[in-house]
């Protein structure tokens, strides 16, 4: 290379510098071959399995195996301490608990009677409910029935959809 007149200060031995920089740059292994990039690769694809499996656990249906308690709740959410919210029903004989077998039924008994009603306690004729028109059946991971107004999905209470 020649000189040329008027160029900058030093030009060649900058040139140099950039071009071993580039030389550097070029025989470097990619992101990927490294063992960091490695390791991040790695853990994606844990953190992805992770989800997958998470999601279809969590999304599995499930048949109501405990026919003696229902739950009624009075809307799509949870109280702050993680229960449900709502009542619970339950049906008892002298000769024990008589097993649920149609847990929307009940629960449109309780909001007909004005269980999920603002009422006075002390009122000597409470006032009586409506009952939704639609329902969620989903199911908790102890096997009992929850009956949900509205439709909802039953995931975003932490609960299983109910399996036919």
């Amino acid at each position: 290379m020649t000189d040329q007149p008027g160029g900058m200060p030093h030009r060649r031995e900058v040139q140099d510098l950039l071009v071993e920089q580039m030389r550097q740059d070029l025989s470097r292994p990619v992101w990927w071959k490294r063992l960091w990039g490695r390791l991040s690769i790695a853990g994606g694809v844990l953190v992805v399995a992770g989800a997958g499996v998470a999601g279809v656990v969590l999304l599995e249906q499930r048949p109501v195996s405990d026919t003696s308690i229902v739950y009624c709740l009075e809307g799509a959410f949870r109280n702050p301490d993680g229960t449900l919210s709502g009542a619970a029903a339950s049906i008892a004989t002298p000769d024990g608990v008589v097993p649920i077998d149609d847990a929307e039924a009940v629960c449109v008994q309780m909001w007909e009677a004005g269980a999920f009603a603002e009422n006075d306690p002390l009122s000597t004729t409470p006032a009586t409910g409506v009952a939704p028109s639609k329902f969620t059946m989903c199911v908790t991971d102890e096997g009992e029935a929850a009956v949900v107004p509205g439709r909802i999905e039953c995931s975003t209470l932490r609960l299983h959809p109910f399996e036919d």
